[in-house]
C-alpha cells in the first residue's frame, strides 16, 4: 500500500490492525483458498456482518480491503481478477468489461482495448457503458477533493497524465470547476478512438500494466457523476452500477443494501455470477467475538471487516470447525515488519551503521512474533524484503540466518562489537500501536531485542498517528523521535507486484512527507534496479531484476522482515463458492451463494 498514510494501510487496514489478516475462504474446515464443494444456488440474501464503514465510495479514491469487496459488486473494471482458487490463479487479469486482452504495439508502449457491447449502466434509461466513460473513470482520479491513493501507478506510466493531475490539484475542490476542468482538459496518452474502443499510450513499456487496469481505481465513470462533489455524501446517494447489484440503501456506518441490478446483463459478465438476489451488510458490531456468535448462530454469513478473535483461532481449529477457513493458498502479507530509521540522529547515529542493522537481524526471535499472530497456521517467520507470493521472492532465501528463526543474540552482540558498540549502550525508541496485538508485538521484540544487547523503550501512539505523526513524518525521523516501528504492508496485486511493494517501500528518490519509505533508504542501486524492473518487456525479465534488489535490499540490512502472514475467516453453513480473494481478503462476494 503505497504513496500516502491511506495508501500505506490500505489492504494492511486489516491485517496491520486485527490480530489476522481477514480473509481466505474455502468451504469445509481449514482449507487453504479452494472452493467449497455442492452445487451452486441462485436466490437468498447474503448477510455480511461487521464493525465500521467503508473509506470511499467513489472507485477513485477507495482503498480498503472492504471497499474493494463492496465494488466488486457494483462496479466492473476494463480488466479483473478471476474468480478462482489459489494466488497462482490470480496473478493474471481476465477481460472484465474488456471484450479481450489487450492489443499491444510492437514497442509494448500503446494498449488499443475494445469493450463490450450490452455492458450497461442502471440509468433510466439504461446506457451502454463506453470508452468516453473508461477515460472519465481515468481523468477523475486525481481530482483535487478525494484524489487517488494510488495515483502514482497512473502518472508513472501513462503519457500526460502527471501534467494532467498536477494542473488538476489547482482547481478549487468545488463540483462547477471539477466538472469545467474534467470536460476540457484531456489526458495526452489516454483516447476513445471511438464509442467501444480505448487507447492507452505509455511512458515506457510496463509489464504491470495489466495488473493497473485490474485496479478499481480503473473503473469507468458515468457522466452523471461530474454533477457530485468526488466522494461527497451526495455522490454516496447517487451511485450508478455497471455490475450485478445495485447499491438500494446506505445508511454510513449502520447497514448497505444492494439488490439485483436490471440493467445487468450475465452473458456480458464473465467475472461475476450473481447468484444471491440481495446482499446485507451489517455493521456497528464491534466485537468480533459477538460477530462471530453472530455467524455461528446462522444471523449472518460473513465477516465484513474483522478476523477470528486469536483467542478463539485455536480452539476452532483443534475441533476442526468447518465454518473456520483459513487462506490463501501461500503467505503474501509482510506483517510485522521491523522499520529501521536510518536518518535517525539517537546514539550518534548508530543505525546509519549497516553493522548495526544487521545485528538487528539477528536479534529478533521471529518465531515469538509469528505466535503472536496466531503460530504456524497463521503466520510464520520472513527472511527477506518482500514476502511470498511478490515479485522478487527467493525460494529459501536466508541471509541472516538464525536456528530455527528464534534469534541469535550472540552473533548480534558479535556485530554490535564490530561496530563499537557495547551491550547496553545503544537505546532505540519503538513506538506501537494500542490496538490489537501490536502492544504485544511491542513487547516480544523489547525482549528479543534486550537479549543481544539493546535497550528498547516502548511507547503507545494511536493507529493513526502511528504513520502519520511518526513513520511518514520526514520531521520527526531527522529529529530521532523513533527509531525503530513495526508497520505490515499487503501488495495490491500478486505476482509481478515489485510496483506495489518494493518501488513503495524502498525507493529512497520520493521520499518525503507521506512516504512509505519510512526509514529513509535511498539506495543508486536499488533505484536503478527499480526502474530497469519496472520497464522490463515481460514479467519474467522484471522477476529477475525484482530478486536482485531483494538481495540489495537485504545486503544493506534497511528493515528487518519478520512475518508473513495467511488469514483466517468464518462463514456460516449454509455459504458455498468461497474463494480466497487477495484484492479484498475475503470470499468473492458476486460469486458466492446460500443454500
Amino acid at each position: 500500500m503505497r504513496r500516502s498514510r491511506t495508501a500505506a494501510v490500505r489492504l494492511g487496514v486489516l491485517l496491520v490492525g486485527a490480530a489476522l489478516a481477514v480473509s481466505g475462504c474455502s468451504g469445509g474446515g481449514t482449507g487453504a483458498g479452494t472452493a467449497d464443494a455442492g452445487k451452486p444456488q441462485r436466490g437468498g440474501t447474503l448477510r455480511v456482518i461487521g464493525s465500521g464503514d467503508v473509506d470511499h465510495m467513489d472507485t477513485a479514491a477507495a482503498y480498503y480491503t472492504v471497499s474493494f469487496s463492496l465494488q466488486r459488486l457494483f462496479t466492473r473494471q476494463l480488466y479483473a481478477t478471476p474468480n478462482k482458487p489459489g494466488l497462482d490463479a490470480q496473478e493474471t487479469p481476465v477481460p472484465d468489461l474488456a471484450s479481450g486482452m489487450p492489443e499491444v504495439s510492437d514497442d509494448l508502449k500503446t494498449y488499443t482495448i475494445n469493450l463490450r457491447e450490452g455492458a450497461m449502466w442502471d440509468t433510466n434509461p439504461p446506457r451502454q457503458v463506453t470508452a468516453e466513460d473508461a477515460v472519465l473513470g481515468f481523468k477523475r482520479l486525481c481530482n483535487p477533493v478525494q484524489p487517488s491513493g494510488a495515483i502514482a501507478y497512473y502518472t508513472d506510466t501513462i503519457v500526460g497524465m502527471s501534467e494532467y493531475c498536477d494542473a488538476f490539484a489547482k482547481v478549487p475542490p468545488k463540483v462547477p470547476q471539477i466538472k469545467e476542468f474534467i470536460t476540457t482538459h484531456d489526458v495526452e496518452g489516454i483516447k476513445a478512438v471511438d464509442e467501444l474502443t480505448l487507447e492507452i499510450e505509455l511512458i515506457k513499456p510496463a509489464s504491470d500494466f495489466l495488473n493497473i487496469l485490474a485496479l478499481p481505481f480503473s473503473s469507468p465513470a458515468p457522466e452523471e457523476y461530474l454533477d457530485y462533489l468526488p466522494d461527497g455524501a451526495e455522490f454516496r446517494q447517487n451511485l450508478i452500477s455497471d455490475g450485478p447489484y445495485s447499491i438500494t440503501s446506505y445508511k454510513p456506518g449502520k447497514h448497505i443494501m444492494l439488490e439485483r441490478n436490471p440493467a445487468w446483463d450475465a452473458s456480458t459478465d464473465p467475472v461475476r455470477e450473481a447468484y444471491v438476489d440481495k446482499v446485507e451488510i451489517m455493521q456497528g458490531f464491534p466485537d468480533a467475538s459477538t460477530a462471530l456468535q453472530r455467524v455461528q448462530a446462522g444471523e449472518a454469513d460473513l465477516f465484513w471487516d474483522q478476523v477470528v478473535p486469536a483467542a478463539q483461532l485455536a480452539g476452532l481449529r483443534v475441533s476442526k470447525d468447518s465454518g473456520l477457513v483459513i487462506g490463501p493458498d501461500a503467505y503474501y502479507s509482510m506483517n510485522p515488519y521491523l522499520a529501521i530509521n536510518l536518518r535517525s540522529p539517537n546514539n550518534d547515529g548508530a543505525l546509519k551503521n549497516v553493522k548495526v542493522r544487521q545485528a538487528l537481524q539477528y536479534a529478533v526471535d521471529k518465531v515469538a512474533v509469528s505466535q503472536v499472530y496466531g503460530g504456524p497456521a497463521i503466520s510464520q517467520p520472513l527472511d527477506q524484503a518482500v514476502p511470498g507470493g511478490s515479485g522478487g521472492f527467493i525460494d529459501g532465501y536466508d541471509p541472516y540466518p538464525t536456528p530455527g528463526d528464534e534469534g541469535d543474540p550472540a552473533k548480534a552482540k558479535q556485530l554490535l562489537k564490530e561496530a563499537g558498540y557495547e551491550p547496553g549502550e545503544i537505546t532505540l525508541k519503538m513506538p506501537f500501536r494500542t490496538n490489537s496485538v501490536h502492544p504485544q508485538v511491542g513487547q516480544t521484540i523489547q525482549a528479543s531485542l534486550a537479549k543481544a544487547g539493546f535497550d528498547v523503550k516502548l511507547f503507545p501512539v494511536q493507529p493513526d498517528p502511528f504513520y502519520t505523526e511518526y513513520l511518514q513524518n520526514p520531521d520527526a525521523g531527522a529529529r530521532g523521535e523513533w527509531d525503530i516501528a513495526g508497520p505490515g504492508w499487503v501488495p495490491d496485486w500478486v505476482g509481478n507486484n515489485g510496483r506495489s511493494i518494493i518501488s513503495p517501500l524502498y525507493d529512497g528518490r520520493h521520499y518525503g512527507p507521506g512516504s512509505t519509505n519510512y526509514g529513509g533508504y535511498n539506495s543508486a542501486a536499488v533505484n536503478n534496479g527499480i526502474d530497469e524492473a519496472l520497464t522490463a518487456a515481460s514479467p519474467d525479465e522484471a522477476e529477475q531484476l525484482w530478486e536482485t534488489v531483494n538481495k540489495q535490499v537485504m545486503e544493506d540490512a534497511v528493515i528487518v522482515p519478520l512475518a508473513q502472514q495467511k488469514v483466517a475467516v468464518y462463514k456460516s453453513s449454509r455459504l458455498g463458492g468461497c474463494n480466497f480473494m487477495f484484492f479484498s481478503t475475503n470470499c468473492d462476494f458476486p460469486n458466492v451463494w446460500v443454500r
